[in-house]
């Protein structure tokens, strides 16, 4: 260190590792930032001294700037109008990452018990990023100054709550967010008392300026005396706050100002993103007491105890707001109706009355709904595994629904954002797409009837423009279907009373247990490949397998309770009464069709898409994996009524096979809501 009259003007290691701070290699910038932790953890004076001089202290102000380019390019990359979903969500995790690895770096200096590194770090989070993020969000715009959109703000300060944990951050926000509540008539009559604070950037920084000014930082108890002064004047911001506690919540969404207009906003990301940012504000340890009264959320649990409160007065609107969504028709995308269900869950915990009846009214179309998208899968292709989707959705949806506000990842926030908000161009893609294939159809349509042979395609096609077809996504179709029915049962008790901890799927383990726990003498549902079967009700048919020729063969479809197979058996050459399996093919899906130009040939198709289910996780679609096409059988009979028999059993057996797994489900499906 160079120290010319006892003055530090430079430190060469420390300035020529700074030249690496933006490398692109990631150990290279791991190293760098060791490095600088460790020399700010020397505790030496004429350290300090130096690092809070103007040209040292500027790394501080270009490591937030670097921060807020990240985010920029987080929206960026929500409006990129070439990018699918996917790409959007791996470019998404990719800097989101980033960010939190600057968070956590931030967190590591302000852990050094060093007050001026402190003091300076923090000014720097406060004046450029944080209130920057809240004036966006107070003054109800959908972007700031510099192009930074408001989901991205309420994401990153969300983040910020999450990680920097141990310090007053989470009271500089929780102040702005509670000021933010009042209606904008009350904020007009008040406004020659506030306006004052709203032009020393809403009073905040500046109130952490003047506490720490007027004490010795050194001092023990400095911070607390600091944080004291800083609440003293937030909270005058919130006294007024009696002038509408008490009034009825009878205004529009749109006469709302700051994130209560994001709450009632019709946007369902902003909706969501507030009140996430509103619980991991009012849910951490680290707020003031005084501000988690007027939240009402963590500490008031009785009605007579959130008088007082600012927000949790008003729990009831909140609740109909998200109500309203799980009851949107057509139903919303899934992952909005799971953060809503929690979002929802956690709000009843604290509602001390019940519902009123519109919002029992609103729960009860909701479940309904999902109710009976649930009975339309017992009509497709994966009715068999309903049941095990249903046990397995519970545990992990109860999962979902219990987690911490601290420990839910607020990504959620921008994957919505991405989805809700496509690019204009995009849109207009879309848009031109969807017209070309209608104009194609209709043109279709007038030359068959010119030619007097009229063939509609089926009427999926009609509704399935981006060509989504096949196993693979009726198989998430069934398991969104489960998870949407399994996150009303679970919001049931909260609403309608009960006690939560009771799981209605235990019945349905245990009767599914006793059930398959029964064996039968020759049970074909046992057969795997290569078994010896009898070949018995078999009917003989050919099938041709590509690269082994024409085989003759015997069809045998078989339904016991669960199970269900097809079976094709080869005549085995020592037993004329018995065969070897030689293919399996789940009678689920099969949807077999006589071939109107060969009577005597049956087409059945084939679930190439075979899931595995494990204990705490259902398989969903992997956006990298390539989903083969869906395969078929072509089976060829001897006569018409061979064809049209095999037809018959392989329908019997599938209506047999069906009927037992709704027998099975049926207790769930049709439990009351009032009990």
């Amino acid at each position: 260190m160079n120290m010319p009259s006892d003055t530090a003007i430079s430190l060469p290691l420390y300035d020529e590792a700074l030249k690496f701070a933006n490398h692109g290699e990631k150990m290279i910038q791991i190293a760098v930032r060791a490095l600088t932790l460790n020399i700010y953890s020397v505790a030496d004076e004429m350290v300090y001294q130096f690092l809070t001089t103007p040209t040292a202290s500027a790394y501080f102000s270009s490591l937030i700037l670097n921060l807020k380019n990240k985010c920029l390019h987080v929206d960026a990359i929500i409006n990129g109008v070439k990018e699918s979903f996917h790409e959007k969500k791996r470019e998404l995790l990719s800097e989101t990452d980033r960010i939190l690895d600057d968070f956590y770096y931030l967190k590591d200096i302000l852990c050094i018990p060093e007050q001026r590194l402190n003091k300076l770090v923090t000014e720097n989070i406060v004046n450029m990023l944080i209130l920057p993020m809240l004036l966006t969000l107070l003054n109800n715009r959908l972007s700031n100054d510099t192009g930074l959109s408001a989901i991205t703000c309420l994401y990153v300060l969300c983040r910020l709550l999450q990680v920097f944990d141990g310090t007053n951050l989470v009271n500089v926000i929780g102040s702005a967010v509670l000021f933010s509540f009042m209606p904008p008539n009350v904020t007009d009559a008040a406004e020659s008392v506030v306006s004052a604070r709203l032009e020393q950037v809403n009073g905040l920084a500046v109130c952490y300026q003047e506490g720490e000014e007027m004490v010795d930082l050194q001092h023990e108890g400095a911070e607390n005396f600091m944080m004291n002064y800083v609440l003293k004047h937030s909270l005058e911001f919130t006294e007024l706050s009696s002038c509408f506690d008490s009034s009825p919540l009878e205004n529009s969404e749109n006469e709302w100002g700051g994130i209560f207009s994001c709450i009632f906003s019709r946007n369902h990301s902003l909706m969501l993103g507030s009140l996430m940012l509103l619980f991991t504000v009012a849910d951490s340890k680290d707020l003031h007491y005084q501000l988690a009264a007027k939240i009402g959320f963590s500490q008031v649990k009785t009605a007579s105890e959130m008088i007082g409160s600012t927000v949790a007065g008003h729990i009831q609107k909140i609740v109909n707001q998200l109500l309203k969504v799980l009851a949107s028709e057509p139903p919303l995308s899934v992952p909005i109706l799971l953060h809503a269900a929690w979002f929802l869950r956690k709000l009843l915990v604290f509602l001390d009355q019940k519902l009123e009846d519109n919002d029992c009214h609103l729960f009860k179309t909701s479940y309904e709904g999902s109710c009976g998208r649930l009975y339309e899968e017992f009509d497709r292709c994966w009715f068999d595994y309903i049941p095990d989707v249903l046990k397995s959705e519970w545990a992990n949806c109860k999962t979902a629904l219990e987690e911490s506000s601290q420990s839910k990842d607020p990504f959620f926030l921008l994957e919505l954002a991405s989805i809700q908000n496509p690019p204009s161009g995009s849109m207009a893609f879309l848009l031109l797409s969807s017209f070309l294939l209608l104009f194609i159809f209709l043109l279709f349509y007038l030359c068959c009837l010119l030619l007097k042979s009229i063939v509609l395609p089926p009427a999926s096609f009609l509704f399935n423009i981006s060509g989504n077809t096949g196993p693979a996504f009726d198989w998430q179709r069934m398991v969104d279907c489960v998870k949407v029915f399994v996150l009303h049962l679970q919001l049931k008790p909260f609403i309608f009373g009960g006690d939560p901890f009771d799981n209605p799927l235990a019945n349905l383990k245990n009767s599914y247990l006793a059930q398959s726990g029964k064996r039968y003498p020759s049970d074909l549902s046992l057969a795997s490949f290569g078994s010896e079967v009898a070949l018995g009700s078999g009917i003989p048919c050919k099938i041709a397998f590509s690269g082994a020729g024409t085989r003759d063969i015997y069809v045998i479809p078989i339904a016991r309770e669960i199970s269900g197979k097809l079976l094709l058996v080869e005549r085995h050459p020592l037993h004329s009464r018995k065969g070897v399996v030689i293919a399996i093919a789940p009678l689920a899906g099969l949807d077999p069709k006589i071939d109107e130009e060969h009577p005597t040939w049956l087409l059945v198709h084939l679930r190439d898409f075979e899931p595995r289910l494990r204990s705490d996780e259902t398989k969903t679609l992997d956006s990298h994996t390539s989903l083969p096409e869906q395969g078929r059988w072509i089976l060829g009979f001897l006569s018409a009524k061979d064809c049209k028999a095999a037809f018959s059993v392989i329908l019997e057996e599938t209506r047999k096979q069906r009927s037992f797994v709704e027998n099975l489900v049926a207790p769930v499906l049709e439990e009351k809501l009032f009990k």
